[in-house]
C-alpha cells in the first residue's frame, strides 16, 4: 500500500516527509531492533492494524530487475508492541491487505464500507472526474463524465471487493462500456503527450492536429477508450488503458492504437 495513518480511518499519502512530519521519528512507529537495524510502523487507514513501512530509505531491498527502490506499506500479520489494536479477521477482510483484482465482480458483505464509498462518490464527484482526466489524459465531455456515474452508481458497482476508497478513478473507468472521445480536447496532464503521440503514430482515421481528436478525412468511425489487465506486481497495481478505433459500419473490424500499463496510486478523499 501507499498509504499509512496515525488515526484509523484517516490516510496520509506514504512519503518520506509525511511520515516523518507526522510521526517526528518517536515510539513506536520507531524503533530498534536486536540488530540495531531501524523497523518502521504505523496502522492501516482501513482496517486500522499495525503495518510495517519498507524501504523508507532505501536500505531494505532492491528491486531485482529495474534497481529501484519501492517505497511501501504492508500489514505485519501480527500484533507489534506499542499499537493496541490487532484483530486478523479485519485484517483478512481489508481492501488494502491483499487487493481483490479491479475487474472482479464479487460483492463485499460489509455493505456500511460499500455505502461509505458511494457517499465518498457522490461528495467528491467534481473532484474525481478532473482525476480521471488527468489519468487518461483526455478531456472526457461533461456528458461522457455523467454517463459513468450513472452506469457505475446504478450497477453499485461501489459494492464490489475490487473497489475501495483508494482506487475510484481507476475503478469508475474499469467497470464502463468503451467512452468516445472522438472530438475530445487532451487534458493537461503527462499521459495526454502519450495519447497524442499514439494516436498521431498509429491511427488510421484519427489525429491530433492541436489538442483536438478530429477525423483525418470523411467516413463513419469511432474512436473510445477502456481500461483492462488488472496486474500487481512487486507491490504496486496497474491497469492497462487501450485506446481503440472501428469502422462504424463493422467491416474492417478493430484497431488498436494504445495500450498503455498506468500505474495505480492511492486516490485521497475527504
Amino acid at each position: 500500500m501507499d498509504v499509512f495513518a496515525i488515526e484509523k480511518g484517516k490516510a496520509l499519502k506514504l512519503s518520506v516527509d509525511e511520515f516523518e512530519k507526522q510521526t517526528c521519528h518517536e515510539y513506536p512507529y520507531y524503533r530498534t531492533k536486536k540488530d540495531k537495524r531501524l523497523s518502521l510502523y504505523a496502522i492501516c487507514p482501513e482496517c486500522g492494524n499495525p503495518i510495517q513501512i519498507v524501504n523508507m530509505y532505501g536500505e531494505e531491498m532492491m528491486q531485482n530487475v529495474t534497481r529501484k527502490v519501492t517505497l511501501y506499506g504492508k500489514h505485519t500479520g501480527r500484533a507489534v508492541e506499542g499499537f493496541p489494536y490487532w484483530n486478523e479477521a479485519e485484517m483478512k477482510n481489508c481492501s488494502l491487505y491483499k487487493p481483490s483484482p479491479l475487474g472482479n465482480t464479487e460483492i463485499r458483505t460489509k455493505t456500511e464500507e460499500s455505502e461509505e464509498i458511494k457517499e465518498i462518490i457522490e461528495k467528491n464527484w467534481r473532484k474525481i472526474k478532473q482525476n480521471i482526466r488527468g489519468i487518461v489524459g483526455v478531456n472526457l465531455t461533461n456528458k461522457e463524465m455523467d454517463h459513468m456515474y450513472e452506469v457505475f452508481m446504478d450497477s453499485r458497482a461501489y459494492s464490489y471487493k475490487a473497489v475501495n476508497k483508494y482506487n475510484i478513478p481507476y475503478a469508475m473507468i474499469r467497470y464502463q462500456e468503451a467512452i468516445s472521445i472522438y472530438r475530445t480536447f487532451l487534458f493537461d496532464s503527462p499521459m495526454s503527450e502519450i495519447v497524442k503521440d499514439r494516436i498521431n503514430c498509429n491511427s488510421k482515421y484519427f489525429e491530433i492536429p492541436d489538442k483536438e481528436i478530429v477525423k483525418k478525412g470523411s467516413g463513419f468511425y469511432n474512436i473510445g477508450i477502456y481500461f483492462t489487465k488488472y496486474q500487481r506486481k512487486e507491490h504496486k497495481q496497474y491497469i492497462h488503458m487501450v485506446i481503440y478505433e472501428a469502422d462504424g459500419y463493422g467491416k474492417e473490424g478493430r484497431n488498436s492504437i494504445l495500450e498503455e500499463s498506468i500505474e495505480m496510486k492511492s486516490w485521497i478523499y475527504e
